[in-house]
């Protein structure tokens, strides 16, 4: 989903919700592609500053960091540090781009992603399948699912599941606590030599990075790779022996009603490796998070802030998700709302967690260039997602689409919203060739326009024209006017 965003905030009463629709803008002076105005194609809104107040608003997914206000993390206080002491690394360069999601951590108000959200661990390698991750000579590690436990009457670990205290013993060596420079969140182990599974909003923009072990143990962490589509990041440390890996398990075969345990570091370190319980609540659940769909997992074991990037485990005591955010009550008013967590599912992590190790960002990822927004006329004849930016970089800024048109449908198949654009375009993939139907306001006629998907990450960084763009708009140029009336905000 990283050609539009929603701008959707969630409404009482449940996960239905309407789009919110816009006026049909006029383009400056029919530019054939006016320049993006920003690298990732967001609709048209102003970022808020940082440290600008927020008490009249809802929260973003993405809480503030949680960090007790006692802990000082080693590396922010660098001239203290004894002679000698290794300053943690900082995030590689080129190896993918922090991305700008709100904040890290779960704590109240709408679908928060948790700068430190539910946790959850692995248990038990019930499989074959080697725990955590898998690497041969030469090799990366990557990302290993064992089996689920074959059901068996007469086996009481089966047919119930592990005791909870047999999950936290088994699992706990596997889970750490992340403290990045603007906060803290949890991380899971997934291979003996220090690569560490966390969310991407635990480490966002962080210049420094540390993990602690379960046993208290600190050490400096690299960033290898983020992702903010999935909300997922992979750090590495360099351990002097060796680290116990987590055990994965199939999160496709996931149950609703099945035990379910979060493992992290609810409130910052000092809560570290604290387990919650509860139940799988529900399976593919889409859910609009920062302006984006996702598909993640329910659950209704505790989940606070401090926990995101931990584990979410079955009751084999596997890890069968990353967990990441959590629904509270700021968007709802003052209705109380409580054991609503959500955690992304193993197997999609997986893939992404894989690459990241590999190439430090997800490549193929397709992307039209553009930035747009919902707009409908007034009588509903046309309904589709109005042109606002094209990035100069996008080969649709030479392939006639136009900054003002309006995308009604795309391959023949109607798409009415943002969500019905990425729907389409999320099949495909990068480099490959799609039909936009638009509406032309200067024409008053629709046409087809070809154009070819970029990948998302060579459109990553600031356009390069954008603020030739900006000079543009500021010379007092004109905007044409509107044919016809169209439904308002």
């Amino acid at each position: 989903m990283d050609d539009f965003n929603n701008n959707y905030t969630p409404a009482p009463g449940g996960d239905d919700h309407t789009e919110p629709q816009q006026p049909v803008m006029e383009p400056q002076n029919e530019t054939p592609a006016q320049p993006a105005q920003g690298t990732q194609e967001t609709p048209r809104e102003e970022p808020q500053a940082s440290g600008a107040p927020r008490a009249e608003e809802p929260r973003t997914p993405y809480q503030t960091p949680v960090q007790h206000p006692a802990y000082q993390a080693p590396y922010q206080a660098p001239h203290a540090e004894p002679a000698g002491q290794p300053q943690p690394p900082k995030k590689k360069k080129g190896r993918g781009k922090g991305i700008v999601i709100g904040l890290c951590s779960v704590a109240a108000a709408c679908l928060l992603f948790a700068g430190g959200a539910v946790i959850g661990h692995i248990v038990s390698n019930n499989g074959g399948a080697p725990a955590g991750g898998g690497t041969t000579a030469g090799s990366m590690p990557t990302v290993q699912i064992s089996d689920t436990p074959e059901y068996d009457p007469d086996n009481y670990d089966v047919v119930n599941g592990l005791a909870g205290e047999e999950i936290y013993k088994k699992v706990s060596p596997s889970i750490v606590s992340v403290i990045a420079t603007g906060g803290s969140g949890s991380g899971v182990i997934m291979s003996e030599d220090g690569y560490i599974i966390t969310n991407n909003h635990v480490v966002e923009d962080a210049e420094q990075v540390m993990v602690q072990l379960s046993d208290g143990t600190q050490m400096p962490a690299e960033i290898i790779g983020t992702d903010e589509q999935t909300d997922l990041a992979v750090l590495k440390v360099e351990p002097d022996g060796t680290l116990t890996a987590a055990e994965f398990g199939n999160s496709d075969e996931l149950q609703p009603g099945e035990y379910a345990y979060a493992l992290g570091s609810p409130g910052g370190v000092q809560f570290a490796n604290t387990i919650t319980g509860g139940r799988i609540s529900a399976i593919n659940r889409d859910v609009t998070i920062n302006d984006r769909v996702m598909t993640l997992i329910q659950t209704d074991a505790s989940i606070n802030p401090g926990n995101s990037g931990g584990a979410l485990i079955n009751k084999y005591g596997q890890v069968v998700g990353i967990t990441s955010a959590k629904l509270s009550s700021n968007a709802f008013s003052e209705a109380s709302i409580e054991g609503m967590g959500f955690a992304i599912p193993i197997n999609m992590a997986k893939e992404v967690v894989d690459e990241l190790i590999v190439n430090g960002y997800v490549a193929g990822r397709p992307s039209i260039g553009i930035s747009g927004y919902n707009v409908e006329s007034a009588d509903g004849s046309i309904a589709g997602v109005q042109v606002d930016s094209i990035d100069s970089r996008a080969k649709a800024a030479d392939e006639g689409l136009q900054v003002g048109d309006v995308i009604v449908a795309v391959d023949g198949t109607p798409t009415p919203t943002m969500d019905d654009v990425n729907e389409v375009k999320e099949d495909k993939k990068a480099g490959d060739k799609i039909t936009l139907t638009v509406y032309r306001i200067s024409t008053g006629k629709r046409l087809n326009v070809t154009i070819t998907l970029m990948d998302a990450h060579d459109l990553e960084g600031e356009d390069p024209a954008a603020q030739d763009a900006q000079s543009q708009q500021d010379d007092g140029s004109q905007y044409y006017q509107s044919p016809f009336p169209f439904f308002g905000w």
